[in-house]
């Protein structure tokens, strides 16, 4: 896949976005509800996203790209035109907002799933682990979390890198540092001296610990 860098002076998020998605409902002539049924989303979410309610996903993105051609560059940043070239990577954005699900999943919710799945890949494991049945369940009932702001964040931090393990890696690392630092300080914890308890999963016949040898047959 080729990337395409954006401008240096650009900056991806929500700034005009609701007065510009607002411009490209009037220019297509339609209807606020006929413009939500054929981007296949509620009248109800556009009218609040429209109104700074609520923030859009990829999917959003993706409808209005695909059904009314539009910019998304445009969309975002206001840069080009309305139906101008459509240089952000939707699909890269699509995988961050995963990475950003498994790590608050692993972080906030504290699943043993997502915490394994996230040492497993700074490993370099996650081609072996993919093979299992229990991790790939996982994957299906995990539903991507739209935080545009900080996909958005991450996007810009991380398009220059081409290698896409690597990529993968460092998205992931970044996505648990960003909910590790909004966990409360526990002070307490500051001066005692008390290893954590190792983190275990089994994945058919392989059991993963966090905190040593955590691919073991």
């Amino acid at each position: 896949m080729i990337e395409h860098a954006l401008p240096q002076n650009s900056s991806l998020g929500l700034d005009g976005f609701p007065a510009r998605l607002n411009q490209l409902i009037v220019q297509t002539a339609l209807s606020q509800a006929e413009f939500a049924r054929q981007i296949r989303i509620s009248p109800g979410f556009l009218s609040d996203v429209i109104k700074g309610r609520k923030k859009p996903g990829t999917d959003f993105l993706y409808g209005i790209r695909s059904v009314f051609g539009a910019s998304i560059d445009w969309l975002l940043t206001g840069e080009g035109t309305m139906f101008g070239r459509n240089d952000i990577d939707l699909d890269l954005l699509r995988n961050i907002e995963l990475y950003i699900a498994v790590a608050r999943s692993a972080v906030v919710d504290n699943d043993p799933t997502a915490k394994a799945l996230l040492l497993l890949c700074q490993a370099g494991h996650i081609q072996e682990a993919l093979a299992d049945p229990a991790l790939n369940d996982f994957l299906e009932r995990i539903a991507p979390h739209s935080d545009l702001n900080l996909a958005a964040e991450l996007y810009n931090s991380h398009l220059w890198y081409h290698d896409p393990a690597f990529r993968r890696r460092n998205l992931l690392a970044s996505a648990q540092a960003h909910f590790e630092a909004q966990k409360p300080h526990d002070k307490r914890a500051a001066f005692a001296n008390t290893p954590s308890a190792p983190i275990q999963i089994n994945f058919g016949g392989s059991q993963r610990n966090s905190g040593r040898d955590y691919y073991e047959k």
